[in-house]
């Protein structure tokens, strides 16, 4: 499949209905974390009091394209190295602790879950990762070959996205850095051209969008405080950083952001803090005045306006290049007397 025809396929992919909410039969697989609800292992017993799981919107959205015929799973294990990592992913950045946390896991218990995966639309023989880039990245820490996957048929490439997307959401494990990232990949693969195309693929507001594109304009550093801290920033207080730098600079903005991170400042009092500074930095009106010249015979012929900081302008329709002259002269003659010279 062609860049050009994956871009056709993922807009009309976009127009996909999606009212089919319907459960599917779940698979040995699918029934692990509902097994291990409430249980440190599969040798304990079952907690009676724990409520059974409600389907996820990502599994719910995945049972009704199954459920239509429109993609076909199946379970097969397959070389790690044949698993690419998906470029629509909304996520992008891993914590390292997070990593080795996988990687201990999976090599005292091994995998207990499947990652999930699309056949890759031009090599049959690869696989793009869905959801299950920490299992993946542990089982390379621990030197593993395989992986056990869950294959999906079918799909639509606006699916890898959506099904990405509402993976990491379900665990929270997306920030608002992860979903800047994600719109900025749809727009340089050229899956929308423009904001406005981009915000009817992911199905968000303009105004949304275009607000969680603008952080990707805040310096690195800046960056950096609020991927650290992603529940501190969420899009509103991130979104009010691009408003400081404007009025102030890097170093400040820097300063601004490491205070709320410290401080764990509320958005309205970041808000505050940055309608303060805006203020700050806003020049004084000055009040003006204007006086209207007229002939002896009551002829307007221009205006002479002043204001309170010094500015003064004149605009006079004289009549004559002699008389222009001559108040040129007299102009001339005051401002050198004040010291000022005319080149």
């Amino acid at each position: 499949m062609s860049k050009k025809d994956f871009s056709a396929a993922l807009n009309a992919g976009v127009k996909r209905d999606q009212t089919m909410r319907e459960t599917a039969t779940p698979s040995r697989f699918d029934r692990v974390d509902e097994a291990l609800s409430g249980r440190s292992s599969l040798l304990d017993q079952p907690n009676e009091n724990v409520a059974a799981p409600t389907r996820s919107a990502a599994e719910a959205y995945l049972a009704s394209l199954e459920q239509a015929g429109k993609v076909q799973a199946r379970y097969i294990t397959m070389p790690i190295s044949h698993i690419d990592d998906n470029p629509l992913n909304s996520r992008t950045i891993y914590k390292e602790e997070l990593i080795a946390a996988r990687a201990a896991s999976m090599a005292r218990d091994g995998q207990l879950v499947p990652v999930l995966a699309g056949r890759h639309p031009d090599f049959p023989d690869r696989a793009i990762l869905i959801d299950g880039q920490f299992r993946k990245l542990g089982a390379l820490r621990n030197r593993s070959e395989t992986l056990d996957v869950k294959l999906l048929e079918g799909l639509d490439p606006i699916d890898f996205y959506r099904l990405a997307r509402a993976a990491n959401n379900e665990r929270e494990q997306e920030t608002i850095l992860d979903v800047a990232l994600g719109y900025k990949k749809l727009l340089d693969q050229g899956h929308a051209k423009s904001n406005d195309e981009l915000a009817v693929l992911v199905e968000e507001g303009k105004s949304k969008v275009s607000k969680i594109l603008a952080l990707l304009d805040l310096p690195q550093s800046v960056l950096d405080v609020i991927g650290s801290h992603p529940k501190q920033f969420g899009l509103s207080t991130s979104y009010e950083l691009t408003l400081f730098l404007k009025a102030s600079d890097e170093k400040r903005t820097l300063a601004f952001a490491e205070r709320i991170r410290d401080e764990e400042l509320p958005f309205q009092k970041v808000k505050a803090i940055r309608e303060s500074l805006e203020n700050g930095r806003a020049p004084r009106k000055s009040l003006s005045r204007q006086y209207k010249v007229s002939t002896v015979e009551g002829a307007e012929i221009g205006a002479i306006k002043e204001w309170g900081d010094g500015k003064v302008r004149l605009d006079l329709a004289l009549g004559s290049a002699e008389k222009a002259e001559a108040y040129v002269a007299a102009f001339k003659k005051l401002l050198a007397e004040d010291g000022h010279q005319l080149k």
